[in-house]
């Protein structure tokens, strides 16, 4: 089920790529901007993860506490030099997708052909090569991202399901959040 504007976020305990147990509720008092992508090889998320981290000093600054979660194992996500590189913020393997369901993030074939449409997917398939990322033949091919802003209080003040699977908030709208001004 999806979760709407204002609901309290459910909290999750889980382990980072790096053996850090990360529980959200350890983070209430801050602002929080929890991403679902969908593997460590997808381009489309890998591309919004390079914009992200263009913005990591001032999100820092900003006193944001970002979590990245992917359905790809730790294991996976720690072989990739790429991801082992998005320090400070905690990146979550969540292969049986547990959180991914308690946030309400779908698989769409629909929504996933949707994206042959309205994406540039050699462009985002350019736009990654030099990362070298590792392969992950167990992840789904229509798992659909989605991004949540919560506040302070743990309320969700934004609850975004992406329409295709390269749909993600702006860039410019999670700055906003953060209090960044471009």
């Amino acid at each position: 089920m999806k979760l709407q504007t204002g609901t309290t976020a459910p909290n999750f305990v889980a382990t980072d790529i790096y053996g850090k147990e990360v529980k959200l509720s350890d983070y209430k008092g801050k602002k929080i901007i929890l991403s679902f992508y969908r593997n460590v090889s997808c381009p489309f998320c890998n591309r919004r993860v390079h914009q992200i981290m263009g913005n990591n000093v001032k999100l820092k600054n900003a006193g944001v506490q970002m979590i990245l979660l992917f359905e790809s194992s730790s294991e996976k996500l720690s072989s990739s030099i790429y991801h082992k590189g998005i320090s400070p913020w905690p990146i979550i393997g969540d292969p049986d997708k547990k959180i991914y369901n308690q946030y309400g993030v779908e698989q769409s074939t629909l929504k996933m052909m949707k994206t042959m449409l309205v994406a540039n997917v050699s462009q985002a398939k350019k736009d990654t090569k030099e990362l070298n990322l590792p392969a992950d033949k167990d992840a789904s091919m229509n798992l659909i991202p989605a991004d949540f802003f919560i506040d302070e209080n743990f309320k969700i003040v934004k609850a975004h399901y992406g329409k295709h699977l390269d749909d993600h908030v702006d860039i410019e709208e999670l700055k906003a959040f953060a209090g960044i001004l471009s």
